[in-house]
């Protein structure tokens, strides 16, 4: 029995064999491609070292998967990245409608980039639609589109099935140690507690898995908990978005994935946290303001009660009043001093 080409993987929807065919034209000019199948979307990640082109790309792209004809992709989605940074800078996303007089060849469709990314190429038959790129926080990395959420003892990734728990920073390893990343199946969460954060302590929000065993102390036990991630006021948000979409996955009615607030909550985020810094910035500010203004009257005060204690006869009321009055001052100019600093 021979074993079936590359194509003919690639005509039956193989991620892996459409990305190989699409990485022998677009390697060579400096572009690598990761492809993921999932629920008939074909997700299509390009990285090179400058922002890869859109208009071109995606037109390069267009003509190849329909030209491939692979009844098991409905709809495509496209990002474009340059390598090291996180987030893609653009995204694309388009349905095929492919007529069957009018499909191209695949093996020549994808020999139809030039090296010159900014040609027009013409367009196979098909329908598509732009989509701004309001999941910045999105990312295609081993075959998984995720969000990563910051807690104060760990971090969550998120995805469509799956809650990952990662302990990263300085409070994380303090309260739990050099723990591996923790997967798990939203399938499996039979019940979650989530405890608000205030002004005096943390929140956090702590997973049930079916056959597990998890802390009941409270926020206490919550530090050291495995299956548990606390959070801040800053943060709380956030995590509110993720138990809104594990309920909607354990209630059968998933949220839409792509559609999640994580990213406009993380700028509220970094909004109220500079909000908050710039306002105690301002408190202390204006304390160094009110104490350097007493700095001078202070040190009258200091000059004025060491003229008297050495002038004063030893032993009078004036000396013993002088002698009070310039430790005082001078205790007084030496607090000014250190808070103007």
């Amino acid at each position: 029995m021979t074993q079936p080409t590359l194509l003919e993987l690639a005509k039956q929807g193989d991620a892996q064999a459409i990305a190989s065919l699409m990485n022998r034209q677009l390697q060579p000019k400096g572009i690598t491609v990761k492809v993921a199948l999932k629920d008939a979307c074909l997700q299509i990640m390009l990285e090179s070292a400058q922002v890869p082109n859109q208009q071109a790309l995606v037109a390069f792209i267009r003509k190849g998967i329909t030209g491939l004809g692979a009844a098991s992709i409905e709809r495509v989605k496209v990002y474009g990245r340059q390598i090291g940074e996180e987030f893609p800078a653009w995204n694309q996303e388009f349905e095929l409608v492919v007529h069957a007089s009018s499909t191209p060849s695949p093996i020549n469709t994808y020999s139809t980039l030039s090296n010159d990314q900014n040609q027009q190429l013409e367009p196979p038959v098909v329908t598509h639609r732009n989509l701004q790129s309001k999941i910045a926080s999105e990312n295609l990395r081993d075959n998984n589109i995720y969000y990563e959420i910051e807690g104060s003892n760990g971090q969550i990734r998120l995805t469509h099935n799956r809650i990952i728990i990662s302990r990263k920073g300085t409070t994380a390893f303090i309260t739990q140690g050099l723990k591996g990343d923790k997967e798990i199946p939203i399938s499996r969460i039979t019940a979650m507690q989530f405890k608000r954060a205030d002004a005096l302590t943390k929140g956090y929000l702590q997973f049930s898995i079916q056959g597990g065993i998890e802390s009941k102390g409270g926020v206490f036990a919550a530090v050291s908990d495995e299956n548990t991630v606390m959070f801040s006021e800053l943060e709380q948000l956030e995590f509110e978005e993720i138990k809104r979409y594990v309920n909607s996955v354990i209630d059968t009615d998933p949220l839409d994935f792509d559609k999640l607030r994580f990213l406009e909550l993380k700028k509220l985020r970094e909004l109220r946290f500079q909000d908050h810094k710039e306002a105690a910035e301002k408190v202390i500010t204006s304390e160094k303001i009110f104490w350097s203004k007493k700095i001078k009257p202070l040190l009258i005060a200091v000059i004025v009660s060491f003229v008297f204690v050495s002038l004063a006869p030893n032993g009078s009321i004036l000396h013993a009043f002088a002698g009070i009055s310039l430790i005082i001052s001078g205790v007084f100019v030496c607090m000014a001093w250190i808070k103007t600093q």
